[in-house]
């Protein structure tokens, strides 16, 4: 629970550890940025020379890396915490300062070599094999020395040694993954080629009038019709359902018969790549049938999603009610306790929430002339759980209403310029005034009171603390876990399409509960900023920010 739950965690990490961690994971993030923003390798892929195409290729190195990170965190998640603390316990009295002078030195080297490599002078130069090496060396030099700073070397080679499992299953899957990837670019072609022949078989069921050209992969009708795009032959939808399922798999293999679960894996492939072509034939009908400007906007972007909820909600439903792929449980251990409502009613709202979200965004031309539906679900979901949040701390501060002030200038200041003017203006003007009016009246309840409340209970009443503690309802919401504090705060800046942001904001909110332990701070504090921003919006014609 948010209140009184006083679970703390033994031997935890130091506040100034954590503190320290956090400093150089921010500087890493803003070293990669600033150099993946600055050095296009792509130039170099067409230099002469065997070492300067190479180079120009080592991206996929960063790709990989990142891909090995994300399935470490999975795999050892569950004893994350435990790793974590035994790091900062045998990095006493480590000498990071003189790691960190060091790793700024060898980005300074790095830089410069860099700045020689993808000189306009050297252009049309093959790179010397001193250059390359030098640029590859300063690199994971520098790299090191960052996670030399960290912790020393005997407390990494600690956790390399007890998780060596998960660190050779972790860089196997990365460069499967890879490799997967680099195969989609070849099977793409058969694959789109049955997606379109079961797409026009569809289709022929419903319209006389369908035009087919195999050769360009154009399909549709007469009044309306598409070009299949490689991306759109199914492979992408393969790929994002088979990485659930894998990981689905994993987390919960405890429950699961093996090897014949490993069956889900070909199964939701199959699905999902016949949920595609339905997808498409369903477009074209849209288009021709209803509206071209739908068809192409919201249903084409959210189609594919809608799609891979329904495919994911099966399988699981699938593996569950099935002998095939789970155990029988008990029907007393089947029972639902206390703490699975809890989770359920911290999260189901934001499930309930994206879900609308997506529905109306498929039907919707652009503008989301339906948000008071979307708001409406969600604000009934709170309801039917209202019973279960009264165990929540749901005091507020007036230092949380000074957070959301400060977060709401930082917004501003990170707000990126439009490319266009917003739309918003005239699709209101468009509507009769009594239904622009009742639309802007959702649209401020909607950001000033259901969603803080929606977002919060996720992220920070079930998130922040899920990714700190597997049994998150007997933890203290006063206890920091950098993991769950990053991850959160990543997460949440994600969702919001601001990556930087809306990650900001994410660790404002965070550390409003971290300060005393209670939701309401951080609902209050994300209230205040999004209510500022709806005054900018209406007061100053801002329509930018709410789009």
């Amino acid at each position: 629970m948010l209140e009184g739950a006083t679970r703390p965690a033994a031997n935890s990490l130091p506040r100034a550890v954590a503190l320290r961690w956090l400093s150089l994971a921010v500087l890493l993030v803003g070293e990669l940025l600033a150099i993946t923003t600055w050095l296009d390798t792509g130039t170099l892929e067409h230099r002469p020379g065997f070492l300067t195409g190479a180079l120009g290729h080592s991206p996929v190195l960063l790709n990989i890396a990142l891909a090995f990170f994300g399935v470490l965190l999975l795999v050892i998640g569950p004893r994350l915490p435990a790793r974590i603390t035994g790091v900062g316990q045998r990095s006493e009295g480590h000498p990071w300062v003189l790691a960190l002078a060091l790793h700024l030195a060898a980005l300074a080297g790095f830089l410069v070599v860099s700045a020689r490599i993808f000189d306009e002078g050297s252009r049309n130069a093959p790179l010397g094999i001193e250059s390359a090496a030098a640029w590859l060396v300063l690199a994971l030099a520098s790299f090191a020395l960052w996670l030399l700073a960290i912790a020393p070397w005997h407390a990494w080679r600690w956790v390399i040694v007890a998780e060596r499992r998960g660190f050779l299953a972790s860089a196997a899957v990365a460069v499967a993954a890879w490799l997967a990837g680099q195969a989609s670019q070849v099977l793409w072609r058969p694959l789109a080629d049955a997606t379109f022949r079961v797409s026009r078989e569809l289709l022929g069921l419903l319209y006389p009038d369908v035009v087919a050209d195999a050769s360009h992969r154009i399909l549709g009708t007469s009044s309306f019709r598409v070009e299949i795009a490689p991306s759109c032959s199914g492979y992408e939808g393969i790929g994002l359902i088979v990485a659930f399922v894998g990981v689905y798999l994993w987390l919960f293999r405890s429950g699961l018969r093996f090897p014949q679960a490993l069956l889900l894996l070909p199964i939701s492939a199959g699905i999902i790549w016949l949920f595609n072509a339905v997808r498409i034939a369903a477009l074209i009908a849209v288009g021709s049938s209803w509206s071209p400007q739908i068809a192409a906007g919201g249903f084409h972007s959210q189609a594919g999603w809608i799609s891979f909820i329904v495919v994911a909600l099966l399988v699981v439903g699938l593996t569950h009610r099935s002998g095939l792929f789970a155990h029988r449980q008990d029907p007393a251990q089947a029972s639902a306790s206390e703490h699975v409502v809890l989770a359920a009613a911290l999260v189901m709202p934001f499930v309930v929430l994206m879900a609308a979200s997506i529905l109306t965004t498929a039907v919707s031309a652009g503008f989301d002339a339906w948000y008071p539906l979307k708001v409406s679900a969600a604000a009934g979901a709170l309801w039917y759980f209202r019973a279960t949040y009264r165990q929540l701390g749901w005091e507020w501060s007036w230092a949380s209403v000074a957070i959301g002030v400060a977060v709401f200038v930082l917004w501003i200041l990170l707000e990126p310029t439009p490319d266009t003017p917003p739309t918003l203006p005239d699709n209101l003007a468009a509507m009769p005034l009594w239904l622009a009016g009742l639309w802007l009246v959702f649209r401020v309840l909607g950001s000033v009171v259901v969603i803080p409340l929606v977002e919060e209970l996720a992220f920070r009443g079930y998130l922040l603390r899920k990714l700190a503690a597997s049994h998150f309802e007997d933890l203290d919401p006063r206890q920091f876990s950098l993991f769950a504090f990053v991850a959160s705060s990543v997460l949440f800046g994600v969702l919001h399409g601001r990556w930087l942001a809306g990650t900001l904001a994410g660790m404002a909110y965070a550390l409003a509960v971290y300060r005393r332990g209670q939701i309401g701070d951080a609902v209050a504090a994300h209230a205040t900023t999004n209510g500022l921003i709806a005054l900018d919006v209406l007061l100053l014609g801002e329509w930018g920010l709410w789009t």
